[in-house]
């Protein structure tokens, strides 16, 4: 059966000045499935080369048309394009395509683009939804997704994200305003000459609103900022980094303890070597927030709690003890610690480390005296939030998640702009196609 139903029209948004109704049908097949051949009205007539009026029907091209309110639905449209071939000239041409762009509605390239400001859709996801080759969904999204980079800001964070072979350096440069929580910009590199190129074309009037940087401990960007950013007040280190860094001391420590008692054949060593090696996260994570059930062993007999587990941690050896107070007393400091007693904690605590037997927290406390005035900065806080790289660490999983599930990118270009419009609210699509 054949109809013409102008509710059809007004939910596809089909113009009546565009479509030429008197030869457009639907037909529904015994399924309900229903297919449409859309015809559209000849405008003009004249060549678009020697812009004579002398163009007779040639061919016809039928092409499917994508459009959202299909998506989930048994509904199939057709475009039916005339092709002209000019009688002066002798070449072809095709009938304007006045539905939008390509083979898609421009309500269609709405929808379909603003399905990426979800993260997790790749484009081998829209073009299984939309049945469009992905290259050609690729294509689309380079020519209308082209994001500018954001104004600075007061407060700046500075991390990478390691993107391998996608870059020269492996690495791209993430910019980020922690207050805002907006990604300013996606650099790919961190090195200190194109760091230093990408700010020096920033307006000065702009860099002067910069005024507190966090960042990892990466000399360049502290090199950078102080060069570029002239009303800079503090640089601090971010605390995440800092803890990292000691956590992996203590474990380090944890090892080299653990390897002593590597003799399987002595029972006890074994139970020992055992402990440290299956419970190597007490001596990293926030022992409040340690979930443990109770299991047995041959050597300790039941271990009931967590407590009891990490009273016999401690017991293998008085330096890990030592050690893992120190930590656990920095790390508590860290939570709740103000600037203004940090001024006189953390030379406390770099004295402590470098006096420590162990070289590993020795080399520690080297670190924390490098980067001292940068770490006492970090408890500072401005508009209520401690200066911290902590929204940036969530901020990298999902840049992260973002490759690993479009399965990798070759073209940094069109992977900055996935990630800044899928991560950051409200970035535009442009209608000018990319020149």
């Amino acid at each position: 059966m054949t109809y013409n139903n102008t509710d059809l029209y007004s939910l596809l948004s089909l113009n009546d000045c565009d479509i030429n109704k008197d030869r457009t049908t639907f037909s529904v097949d015994k399924s309900g499935n229903i297919t449409g051949y859309i015809y559209l009205n000849i405008k003009s007539r004249e060549c678009p080369y020697c812009h004579s009026h002398s163009l007779n029907i040639h061919d016809r091209l039928i092409k499917r048309l994508y459009h959202p309110v299909l998506k989930g639905k048994n509904t199939i449209l057709f475009l039916n394009q005339y092709k002209f071939l000019c009688r002066t000239c002798g070449k072809t041409s095709l009938q304007p395509n006045t539905l939008g762009d390509s083979s898609i509605t421009t309500k269609g390239m709405l929808y379909l683009l603003n399905q990426f400001r979800n993260p997790r859709v790749t484009f081998l996801d829209a073009s299984n939804d939309f049945f469009i080759p992905r290259t050609s969904i690729m294509t689309l999204f380079d020519n209308h997704i082209q994001i500018e980079r954001h104004k600075l800001t007061e407060v700046l964070s500075f991390d990478e994200n390691h993107l391998s072979g996608l870059t020269k350096t492996n690495y791209c440069c993430t910019i980020y305003d922690p207050i805002s929580n907006t990604l300013l910009d996606l650099l790919d590199s961190r090195r200190k000459n194109v760091l230093e190129d990408y700010f020096s074309h920033v307006p000065v009037s702009e860099r002067l609103n910069v005024k507190y940087v966090t960042m990892d401990m990466w000399e360049t960007y502290k090199n950078i900022s102080y060069k570029m950013f002239p009303k800079l007040e503090y640089i601090a280190v971010d605390s995440f980094h800092v803890i990292k860094h000691l956590n992996e001391a203590i474990d380090e420590i944890r090892k080299s303890i653990m390897n002593q008692y590597a003799d399987r054949k002595d029972s006890d060593k074994a139970g020992i070597y055992w402990l440290l090696k299956t419970f190597h996260y007490f001596l990293k994570e926030d022992f409040d927030k340690i979930k443990y059930s109770c299991r047995p062993h041959s050597h300790f007999g039941y271990l009931h709690d967590k407590f009891e587990v990490l009273s016999h941690i401690l017991n293998v050896s008085e330096t890990l003890k030592a050690a893992y107070g120190l930590k656990e007393e920095y790390r508590e400091f860290n939570l709740v610690g103000t600037h203004e007693e940090a001024k006189v904690k953390i030379p406390e605590f770099i004295e402590r480390f470098k006096a420590f037997p162990r070289q590993e927290f020795r080399d520690f406390g080297c670190m924390l005296a490098n980067w001292e005035t940068e770490i006492i900065n970090s408890f500072i806080r401005v508009h209520g939030k401690r200066l911290s790289n902590g929204p940036m660490e969530s901020l990298n999983g999902r840049i992260d998640k973002i490759m690993d599930d479009g399965c990798g990118y070759s073209n940094f270009g069109r992977f900055r702009n996935r990630v800044m419009f899928g991560l950051n609210k409200d970035e535009p699509i442009t209608y000018n196609k990319k020149q």
